[in-house]
C-alpha cells in the first residue's frame, strides 16, 4: 500500500525536495475566482492558451479522465553564486535558467520517481508527468495541497525550506490517494516589498499583470517592447528575479548558501550573457545550436537579441554601438527596429 509517509520518502529518494497529494479537481473557490478574473482582466497579455485552457486548469480529468490523485514534487533550484556584472557588455539571466531546462530535468526525475512507486507498490498504475507543461494551474493545487502559499508576488512560497526559488513537477494517477493538507500559514503579513520593488510597476499584491513583466516580455512576448518599460529593464537580458531577491522568505537561502543538490541546475550556469556575442548571432538555427538544452531557448533569437539592444541601452555600452547598428536592416523587423532605436538612443 501506497500511503503519504512512502510517497515522500520515494520522491525523496528521487531527488525532490517538496512532496504533497491532492485529488483531481481544485476545491477552491477563492482561487478559481481569482484566476478566473485575472484573465478576464486581460492580466494573461498574449499567452491565449491560458485562458483557453482555463476549465482543465482546475480539473485534471478533463486532461485525462481516468485521474483520481496527483501527486505533487517540488525541487530547489537556488544557487548562492553571486558574482558582479562583469562589465556594462553582459545582461543578467533570471536564476532559472541559469543551468539546464527543467522540463527535461524535472521529467527525468519524476520517471526515476514513478519507477520507485510501482516497485514499492507491488502492482501497476496509470499515469502522465508533468513540469509547467500541463493546462493544470500548478499554483493553485501547490496551494491547497500544501506544498507552499501564494505571495504577494503571485508566486509559490515553501517557508524554511526553498522559498520561492523551486520548481513544481507533478504525476497525475489513477491512485485513489489521501490528500495532504494545505500550511497553516499566516503568509506575507503587510510586507509588500515585492509590489514596492517590481522595476515595472507589474505587481499589486497577489496580483501580476503580465503586460508589465519583465519575465514575460523579456521570454514568452515576441514583439516590440515599448520604449517605456524597456528603459525599467536594467540588465536583465533574459527573465528577471527582482520580486524574488527582495523577499524575506528568501533571504534565509543566500545566508546559509542553501544550493541546489541537483547537479543539472548547478553545473556550468550562466548567471550572464555577453551582450557582443548574442547580437552576433546570425540566424535562429545557430542561436538553437548554441542554447540547446538551456531555458534560453525559449525566447528565440528575435527576443533575445532584442533583448541585449535594450540592456546595452540601458547598461550605456557604448562600445556595442557599431553591433547594434549592423543590425539596422536586420531580416526580423523586431530585431532590426529596436536596433535602430537602440543606435539613435545611444549616439545622442
Amino acid at each position: 500500500m501506497l500511503n503519504t509517509e512512502k510517497i515522500k520518502f520515494l520522491a525523496f529518494e528521487s531527488g525532490f525536495d517538496l512532496v504533497s497529494v491532492s485529488k483531481s479537481f481544485l476545491n477552491d473557490e477563492k482561487l478559481v475566482s481569482n484566476y478566473s478574473r485575472w484573465i478576464s482582466n486581460s492580466f494573461n497579455a498574449e499567452m491565449r492558451y491560458l485562458k483557453e485552457y482555463e476549465l482543465k486548469k482546475f480539473d485534471a480529468k478533463l486532461v485525462e479522465p481516468w485521474v483520481r490523485s496527483i501527486i505533487w514534487v517540488g525541487v530547489s533550484y537556488f544557487n548562492s553564486s553571486f558574482c558582479e556584472r562583469p562589465s556594462e557588455e553582459y545582461g543578467r539571466v533570471s536564476m532559472y535558467a541559469w543551468g539546464d531546462d527543467y522540463h527535461y530535468v524535472v521529467k527525468k526525475m519524476l520517471e526515476d520517481f514513478v519507477i520507485r512507486l510501482k516497485k514499492v507498490g507491488g502492482f501497476e498504475f496509470r499515469y502522465r508527468i508533468f513540469s509547467d507543461s500541463t493546462p493544470i494551474y500548478e499554483k493553485g493545487f501547490g496551494v491547497v495541497s500544501g506544498i507552499g502559499f501564494q505571495g504577494k508576488n503571485t508566486l509559490l512560497i515553501s517557508p524554511g525550506k526553498l522559498g520561492s526559488f523551486f520548481f513544481l513537477g507533478e504525476v497525475l494517477t489513477d491512485l485513489d490517494l489521501e490528500p495532504t493538507e494545505p500550511l497553516n500559514f499566516k503568509g506575507c503579513g503587510s510586507c509588500n516589498l515585492c509590489v514596492s520593488s517590481c522595476p515595472t510597476g507589474a505587481l499589486a499584491p497577489y496580483v501580476l499583470d503580465a503586460r508589465r513583466c519583465i519575465s514575460y516580455l523579456t521570454i514568452e512576448y515576441r514583439g516590440i517592447i515599448p520604449e517605456d518599460l524597456a528603459l525599467k529593464f536594467g540588465d536583465w537580458v533574459f527573465g528577471c528575479d527582482v520580486c524574488q531577491q527582495v523577499c524575506p522568505f528568501n533571504k534565509f537561502l543566500y545566508i546559509k548558501k542553501l544550493n541546489t543538490k541537483i547537479k543539472e541546475f548547478n553545473s556550468n550556469v550562466t548567471p550572464f550573457l555577453n551582450l557582443k556575442d548574442v547580437l552576433s548571432i546570425p540566424s535562429q538555427n545557430q542561436f538553437e545550436k548554441i542554447f540547446r538544452g538551456k531555458p534560453i531557448l525559449r525566447a528565440r533569437r528575435r527576443g533575445l537579441i532584442r533583448n541585449a539592444i535594450i540592456v546595452a541601452v540601458n547598461n550605456k555600452a557604448r562600445k556595442l554601438v557599431d553591433d547594434i547598428a549592423k543590425l539596422r536592416n536586420d531580416n526580423d523587423e523586431v530585431v532590426a527596429h529596436t536596433a535602430r532605436w537602440a543606435t539613435e538612443f545611444l549616439s545622442g
